[in-house]
């Protein structure tokens, strides 16, 4: 066997398995390598990408070149230091005690430093690997030489952490015994020399003289970091490239490409049969939702090939579908090979994935060609329908459904999800595609295939739209598609939007964007509407109205007010959502009802028969039985002949959950959020005979301050555990006055017409020239505030701006780094995993392992103090409590909660 012969052969590796002694030779690791990317290049999406960031057709040279520079992705392990690692300890601590080497000696990336400068020392190994002909690649022009060695560089770089001859200059002139001192028999440079005699003998058209300097993209060298990252995972899985795939030296070459053709092809990366079969069959819309298709979604389908496309229409009108139907046409139009789904919540992205899996199923029948789904969204482990179960660090169990399992492999880490055909995802995951931190690069380049589908796209704040901005402007530079969802978009966000694919340099992307004047804006009335730059289109309004009666109630501190409004609503027969900004106020109100109605009420919404409430503060099994018991009790499989139910909740109801209720109580927020909220009313039209007499029209209360003054907010003690003002979900009071003096407004808006008056109420509420002219003539302290919120909305936007890694420029000043505590906070990753001892039980009878407390949760600990510990974990039957240091925590069925200190938000 090749492993066993390798393992006494003083010969570099690329692999070791620690339990069996087995190497793979890094020849035989790199050709692997070299394989992926070559068969990634030759896929019709991924070429036409490539093509578009370089600025010029892949030619077979060029395609060669990136082949060998893949291949040269990992020539620091060529170094004696790297080599030690598969020997005892006690050899490897002689040789760095012999050498005075130390630890960072047995790296294998940054120590490439020694290849790319002009020590003499290590002319010989430059010689041997063949760098200076590499750079000759850019002919005479000492700009296109850095660039072409900027591109090997960033093979290197397949571990997440940008490498560059300006990162490396401090290390150029240091000492680099891992290439000069042999061990054991071993000499680094008949590693080099080996490695770069497999380059000449297999690319021979790389090393030839081309007349022609070649000077690659900028935007080319982000996108191949990326490539290579997520070749270099592939190829490392000993399932799909095993050690005895074949000779362990160029003779294996043959063996790999058949391997990367054959892996591609079962991971769903190479989806060409899928995409044949679809063309053979063409589904109709019927045969895949269930109904026929509207205007909107027929429409939204055969848009032209534009984006950013925007569709604003309303809650509940059909934009999932339109935008799965869109992608279906794409998709077989061969623009696109997956499907990205960006949902601003972890419960709206579970629920999605559902639908998607269910669309994917029916357009493509046959499982054996059938793209793999994944629910993005970090520790759920559910892909293509089912679910994992984490057996190791490195393991994880699926079920044995007779398919490969690498139809699996994507959803096994966060870092590669958006290698799946389709994801449902949180938009976190998106956004760190174009943040400066590890593996972004990879994120960023497998989803140049995927056509991208951001729902709720309003619901972002200036940061989070900003990252997002330079997300989108990336990939659709690239030749992307990518389609915004929204029901209550203003008419300046919905421009700015437009604007991302406005040129500015060069391919058309990068920071600061102009927006241009779009088509259509002459009318800004219209709606629904679907958007490009370059086009617009008034799409008829729904056939399906919705007269909403409003109320404004100054209670929003009176939870047992709003328990007997719901409880009036419950004896008249009625299904109640009290939707409430915050956990705190959501668990009082869920308190005063059980006070006011019993425990025992039936109407009080169960989870496996417990009686609880939904937010987003529970342990990860019951969360997702909180999320099936909404459906069951509010979705459209719940009985037509309905008894009454009340549900508590927050935020995490609002946003792609079907959930159709009679009476809807929320809590003041924003006009556009208020009409998602109001968008779980009267939800499915089937279900309108069954409605109890009062609540045939859709009823919504809302809950206002105290004496309806949104002023008293400016006062810190006036809106404690509300929600609303500054350092709160809706710091806004502008847009909160704006919001309203709306729904006030009974001449103009005697009751809310949806989705006929969705334009005009965003507008007044929401549109920033709106609501600039409002704070002036409000006067102080509004203007004050208004001022105060456009500084920190532009401090936001500059945060933001510094924070994202720019395709077009330069490699050499990409900054490497992990997200800080304030980054994470702001895309919601904030969260803080404690491990819980065995025999932690909830109360609605899950096993909990692990519960995310967020960071403001926990108790200030020493810097040294490691990760938060769990400690005297006291079990009950309404649930279990611990502490944390000083502090102690309560988990029952109202969820996580401080038992003392801390007040909560």
């Amino acid at each position: 066997m090749p492993g066993s012969k390798m393992a006494c052969t003083p010969t570099a590796w690329g692999k070791y398995e620690a339990t069996s002694g087995r190497r793979l030779s890094l020849v035989a690791h790199c050709l692997d390598v070299a394989a992926v990317v070559e068969a990634l290049l030759a896929l019709p999406t991924w070429s036409r990408r490539f093509t578009t960031l370089a600025g010029q057709s892949l030619a077979p040279v060029t395609v060669e070149r990136l082949t060998l520079l893949a291949f040269l992705h990992d020539p620091g392990k060529a170094g004696a230091g790297f080599y030690s690692k598969a020997l005892p300890d006690e050899a490897r601590l002689l040789w760095m005690r012999r050498t005075k080497a130390g630890r960072d000696q047995l790296g294998h990336t940054r120590v490439v430093a020694a290849l790319c400068g002009e020590d003499r020392r290590y002319a010989a190994h430059r010689d041997a690997l063949g760098i200076e002909q590499i750079i000759g690649w850019g002919g005479d022009d000492i700009d296109a030489q850095e660039a072409v060695t900027d591109l090997w560089l960033a093979s290197v770089s397949h571990h997440g952490e940008p490498i560059s001859t300006e990162s490396l200059r401090a290390e150029f002139s240091k000492p680099f015994p891992t290439w000069t001192v042999p061990i054991d028999g071993y000499v680094p440079l008949d590693g080099l020399r080996e490695l770069g005699e497999t380059a000449r003998r297999l690319w021979p058209g790389a090393f030839s003289a081309d007349p022609a300097p070649w000077k690659p993209a900028q935007a080319l060298i982000h996108a191949f970091a990326g490539l290579v990252s997520l070749a270099d995972w592939i190829a490392s899985n000993v399932e799909f490239f095993p050690y005895d795939l074949g000779p362990q030296d160029a003779a294996r070459w043959p063996h790999s490409r058949r391997a990367a053709a054959t892996t591609l092809r079962a991971m769903r990366l190479d989806v060409e049969a899928a995409r044949a079969s679809l063309a053979r069959r063409k589904p109709g819309f019927r045969d895949v939702f269930g109904f026929a298709p509207n205007r909107m979604q027929l429409e939204t389908a055969a848009a032209p090939l534009r984006s950013p496309l925007v569709l604003e229409a309303e809650t509940g009108g059909g934009k999932t579908e339109a935008a799965l139907w869109r992608f279906k046409a794409l998709f077989e139009a061969g623009e696109v090979d997956s499907l990205c789904f960006l949902l601003p919540t972890r419960v709206a992205a579970t629920g999605i994935s559902n639908r998607i899996e269910d669309c994917v199923r029916k357009l493509f029948p046959d499982a054996g060609e059938r793209p793999n789904t994944v629910l993005a969204v970090p520790g759920y482990l559910r892909a293509n329908g089912a679910s994992g179960e984490r057996l190791a660090p490195f393991q994880t169990l699926w079920p044995d459904d007779g398919q490969d399992k690498a139809i699996y492999w994507a959803a096994e880490n966060s870092k590669r999800y958006f290698a799946a055909a389709a994801a449902s995802a949180t938009i976190d995951q998106f956004l760190l595609s174009t943040m400066q931190t590890r593996h972004a690069h990879l994120r960023g380049s497998v989803l140049l295939r995927a056509f991208v589908v951001v729902d709720e796209v309003h619901a972002s704040d200036p940061y989070m739209r900003t990252l997002l901005k330079a997300a989108l402007q990336r990939h659709l530079a690239a030749g992307g598609h990518a389609l915004l969802l929204s029901a209550t978009l203003a008419l300046d966000l919905r421009d700015e939007l437009l604007g991302i694919a406005a040129p500015r340099r060069a391919l058309g992307f990068g920071r600061g964007a102009p927006a241009e004047p779009q088509a259509g804006d002459s009318e800004p009335r219209d709606y629904p509407r679907l958007s490009a730059p370059g086009f617009a289109r008034q799409l008829p309004p729904p056939e399906r109205h919705k007269t909403v009666e409003h109320t404004v109630l100054p209670q929003m501190h009176e939870p047992q007010a709003v328990a007997a409004l719901a409880a009036e609503a419950l004896q008249a027969g009625a299904r109640v959502l009290v939707l409430r900004n915050t956990v705190r106020q959501a668990v009082a109100t869920q308190r005063a009802l059980e006070e006011r109605l019993g425990p025992d009420h039936p109407a009080l919404f169960r989870c496996r028969g417990i009686v609880a409430l939904h937010h987003g503060r529970y342990a990860l099994p019951d969360r997702q039985a909180l999320d099936v018991a909404v459906g069951d009790a509010f979705g459209k499989g719940a009985a037509k002949a309905r008894t009454p139910v009340v549900l508590c909740a927050t935020q995490t109801v609002e946003i792609s959950v079907d959930c159709d209720a009679d009476l809807l109580i929320t809590d003041l927020a924003p006009m556009d959020v208020l009409l998602q909220r109001i968008g779980r009313l009267h939800r499915h039209a089937d279900r309108d005979a069954f409605r109890p007499e009062g609540y045939r029209v859709p009823r919504c209360i809302v809950l206002a301050p105290p004496g309806l003054d949104i002023a008293a907010l400016f006062d810190a003690r006036h809106r404690r555990g509300l929600g609303l003002g500054p350092r709160s979900a809706y710091p806004d009071l502008v847009c909160l006055q704006a919001t309203l003096q709306a729904l006030l407004d009974h001449e103009r808006f005697p009751a809310l017409c949806i989705p006929a008056d969705n334009r005009d109420l965003v507008e007044r509420s929401v549109g920033r020239s709106t609501l600039r002219r409002l704070a002036e003539t409000l006067g102080e302290p509004w203007w004050s505030h208004w001022r105060v919120l456009a500084g920190e909305r532009s401090a936001e936007v500059a945060d933001a701006d510094y924070k994202t890694v720019d395709w077009l420029a330069p490699w050499r000043d990409a900054v490497p780094g992990e997200l800080s505590t304030e980054a994470r906070t702001r895309l919601g990753l904030d969260g803080v995993d404690i491990e819980l001892p065995a025999g932690a039980t909830s109360p609605f009878g899950h096993a909990i392992t692990q519960l995310s407390l967020p960071a403001w949760m926990l108790p200030a600990l020493p810097e040294d103090a490691g990760l938060p510990q769990a400690t005297d974990f006291v079990s009950g039957a309404d649930g279990f409590s611990f502490a944390i240091g000083p502090r102690r925590y309560q988990y029952d069925r109202y969820g996580l909660a401080q038992a003392t200190g801390h007040p909560e938000g």
